[in-house]
């Protein structure tokens, strides 16, 4: 039988190891964001237009935190905020132009790192891991016990 630590401890350690080789890829590739500031931006590369308040709750971020780290960006040039117009309460997040040339430099260094660590799964174990960790994923929004 496996421990649950160790299940647990290989996620986290593959996790730390990704963020530490996404801040040297970042600073090769002369990319503008700090390495752990990266979440923000791989949740707008997805939801090309969301509200401060669900970027907050899906980055884990306090909203003061995020309004510092909002600001920065907003300043150099990568997002911009947008105001509802029917509701000024609403505060809108997208990646600007610049900010989405980065979209594809992600996605090479996610996929550079996916490549090391499934090196030697066949492409059938490589899709039965996917659907294993979207199903945990999964678990975790809709949890049954």
């Amino acid at each position: 039988m496996v421990l649950a630590s160790s299940i647990i401890g290989t996620i986290f350690h593959i996790g730390n190891d990704f963020a530490d080789y996404l801040k040297v890829e970042l600073k090769k590739r002369k990319i503008p964001i700090e390495g752990n500031h990266a979440g923000l931006f791989m949740i707008l590369f997805i939801n090309k237009n969301l509200e401060f308040k669900d970027i907050a709750h899906l980055w884990k971020k306090s909203k003061s935190t995020l309004c510092d780290i909002l600001c920065r960006y907003s300043e150099e040039g990568l997002i911009e905020k947008l105001n509802c117009t029917l509701d000024k309460r609403h505060l809108y997040i997208r990646l600007t132009k610049e900010g989405l040339k980065y979209a594809r430099d992600f996605d090479e260094i996610a996929a550079e790192f996916l490549k090391k660590i499934t090196y030697g799964l066949s492409e059938d174990q490589k899709d039965e891991l996917k659907t294993i960790l979207l199903h945990m994923k999964d678990n975790l929004k809709n949890p049954k016990e």
